[in-house]
């Protein structure tokens, strides 16, 4: 990617790095493609694979028992023996934070997102882009939806609301925001900042005008799960980019400056792009 941001990382995140112990979070990636890989051998209905991860990440007590403990299920058993150990180093911190929460902030099941939720849930945005990638690149109105943490902190962001939601105005040269809008819409990809749209009303509009529908979320893994299985409810083919650690307000009481992955963001929009190599 062109005039690619230079960000002074690695970042750590209040409970995920997908830096790890790493100076970038491509490794990230490449352990995350072989895990998928492995499942798919032996469970080769994606969707299928899907509708699993999202039954068990819901169970947080079945989670946190002894792997003999868990419930009845084999395909539960073999993704915690196979996930914990190899995505352990990149959330480390996730089961301290949750012990430190306040009761009132349970309440909030991304805040209170455990270790082995974590695990799954990166399956499951690994596993979901293969199974949309394709149907995104071909919908005939795509958008992005980015977090409004990738902003640059050091100056007055002058993003406005458009049709959609708010929009980048490019004001400053380092800034995330700027660079990810202008790449995204090189590749004819509508770039917003989400600051609350509505989804279903809008994407349901474009059905009306006969406008097939995709969309590109980034966002940190519990809240990219949970608005990529929105849009999957909704029938929308999304496809999702975990920011590289969770360091916003909702986590940490104040923003900090963040990261993407770039190579991974030009596998998910362009055809010609191959994974990261292992």
């Amino acid at each position: 990617m062109n005039n690619q941001p230079i960000i002074p990382g690695p970042f750590e995140g209040k409970t995920y790095t997908l830096y790890g112990r790493n100076r970038t979070s491509s490794r990230y990636y490449q352990i995350i493609a072989g895990l998928a890989d492995q499942v798919l051998e032996k469970n080769s209905n994606l969707r299928d694979v899907i509708l699993a991860l999202q039954k068990f990440s819901r169970k947080k007590r079945v989670l946190e028992k002894k792997s003999n403990a868990m419930e009845d299920s084999t395909l539960l058993s073999y993704l915690m023996h196979l996930l914990n150990e190899p995505l352990n180093e990149f959330t480390e911190k996730a089961d301290k934070h949750v012990k430190n929460l306040m009761f009132t902030q349970l309440w909030d099941r991304r805040l209170g997102t455990t270790r082995k939720q974590y695990h799954l849930y990166m399956l499951e945005i690994e596993l979901t882009n293969r199974i949309n990638s394709e149907k995104f690149r071909d919908a005939e109105k795509k958008i992005a939806l980015l977090p409004y943490c990738l902003r640059d902190f050091k100056v007055v962001c002058r993003a406005a609301p458009d049709h959609f939601d708010y929009q980048c105005r490019h004001c400053s040269a380092n800034c995330y925001q700027n660079r990810l809008s202008r790449f995204l819409l090189e590749n004819q990809i509508d770039a917003y900042i989400w600051m609350g749209a509505d989804i279903k009303k809008n994407t349901s509009q474009w059905t009306e005008d006969h406008k097939k529908a995709g969309i590109l979320g980034i966002a940190c893994i519990p809240e990219l799960v949970w608005g990529m299985r929105k849009c999957q409810k909704y029938n929308i083919p999304v496809v999702g980019l975990p920011l590289d650690a969770n360091r916003c307000m909702r986590w940490m009481g104040n923003f900090n400056e963040n990261s993407v992955n770039f190579e991974m963001l030009e596998k998910l929009v362009r055809r010609d792009v191959h994974a990261i190599n292992p």
